[in-house]
């Protein structure tokens, strides 16, 4: 029965990092073509980003980036690399990794990322980031 219980248990993993690791992708490339629109769609309505200047909810960090693209300078190229996915239960999950901006001028910004996701109707949201 033990056995049974892992085999089971397995698929949704695979499934749930699959999900995760495609909503990542999904953000870097709304991200790199500056289209806020398809971006929001990314964020759950209770978003909290946290930095080291504090907390940013969903609706402030919006517009932090719409200022970003509406500058027009160069924002950077989105990469992740490193990148690991936790299920936290049924409905939550964690990716953590390292994120880089990799700008024209050939030099780049990395940071090391956290952040929860939770599982809507609509597909993974992105709930809580730390960067």
């Amino acid at each position: 029965v033990p056995l049974l219980f892992l085999a089971l248990s397995l698929p949704v993993q695979a499934d749930t990092e699959a999900e995760i690791r495609t909503a990542l992708d999904f953000f870097a490339q709304v991200w790199n073509e500056n289209d806020i629109e398809a971006m929001q769609g990314y964020y759950h309505s209770g978003f909290m980003q946290i930095n080291n200047q504090g907390r940013i909810d969903r609706d402030q960090h919006l517009k932090n980036v719409r200022a970003l693209v509406d500058d027009g300078g160069d924002r950077g190229k989105l990469v992740y690399s490193d990148v690991i996915v936790q299920e936290l239960g049924t409905d939550h999950a964690m990716a953590s990794g390292q994120l880089a901006l990799e700008f024209k001028d050939g030099s780049a910004i990395a940071t090391w990322f956290t952040t929860v996701y939770v599982k809507t109707p609509f597909g993974w949201k992105t709930l809580l980031t730390r960067n």
